[in-house]
């Protein structure tokens, strides 16, 4: 688990990714997205009662149309996650509105303010390296995506080599509506396949070339979520400033897991078109310092 510091006042924070899960990091010493968190849990503890009245009406109406009554053990046994759930909630939000007293930050001594002033500025700049790098940048594909773009053509060569055969001979035995149900799987893979190799490809040109010869701008993250279900993933959202002082947003999966609200990042940018705009962490390539 990689330590995560908060950007205001440089102190490690609370929460983050960990073993038994994400949760929103905060910052006890200054209060770094402490409200935040505080909502997030306000709003799991606002969702339990229309949680149990989904379940319950979806019992209600399974035991009703099977005609043996309310399906109440399968409803209790559910019950007991969502309390549970909403209980650790309820401990996270009494730990975190007593954990940064307003009264009592309002107030912090001046030795205090002086010592998190000096961490804040003995902070080093990680991404200081960046600006000496010349155009055009040296940049390599990462792991994922370089397999993707190589296999994706390779294996469409082996589909057309090995397929066309099989489709022709079983369309001379068959009808074709028979033959495009027999062979509804592997098309269904060969289409999910192809979405999925022509996105990668076209993303690894695109970023290729913002890596390579784009603008370079350090952006601030506005905001972080996590999507996705067994395989989630970090979402952010972020804006910052081209060298002309306009204000451009743009968004990106995190794929380092360690961005959070109003931390930096670097962003690569078309300075004629602010729209083609990646985050370093978001992007399929990455850059070559060797």
């Amino acid at each position: 688990m990689k330590k995560v510091m908060c950007p205001k006042c440089g102190m490690e924070v609370i929460g983050g990714s960990g073993f038994w899960g994400t949760s929103k990091p905060y910052c006890s010493f200054c209060g770094w997205n402490l409200q935040l968190a505080k909502e997030i849990e306000r709003k799991s503890l606002r969702q339990l009662p229309w949680t149990l009245l989904v379940f319950a009406s979806f019992f209600a109406f399974v035991g009703y149309i099977s005609k043996s009554g309310f399906t109440l053990f399968p409803f209790l046994f559910l019950s007991v996650f969502l309390v549970g759930g909403a209980f650790a909630s309820w401990r996270k939000l009494r730990m975190l509105e007593a954990s940064h007293p307003t009264a009592v930050y309002a107030n912090a001594l001046p030795s205090v303010m002086a010592a998190k002033e000096s961490i804040k500025q003995a902070r080093a700049n990680p991404h200081q390296y960046l600006w000496s790098l010349a155009k055009p940048r040296r940049i390599r594909l990462k792991p994922v995506a370089r397999v993707i773009t190589i296999a994706f053509p390779i294996s469409w060569m082996f589909i057309i080599y090995f397929g066309f055969p099989i489709v022709r001979d079983e369309i001379a035995v068959s009808s074709p509506l028979v033959t495009l149900r027999d062979l509804g799987p592997l098309l269904l893979f060969a289409l999910i396949w192809s979405v999925i190799g022509i996105t990668t490809i076209r993303s690894a040109r695109r970023d290729r070339k913002l890596l390579s010869e784009g603008e370079l701008a350090i952006a601030i993250v506005t905001h972080q979520e996590l999507s996705g279900g067994k395989r989630r993933q970090s979402k952010i959202r972020y804006e910052f400033k081209d060298a002309t002082g306009r204000l451009v947003r743009g968004g990106g999966t995190d794929e380092s897991w360690e961005l959070y609200e109003d931390m930096e990042v670097p962003v690569f940018y078309d300075a004629e078109d602010l729209g083609k705009n990646v985050a370093l962490c978001a992007a399929t390539c990455e850059l070559r310092t060797d």
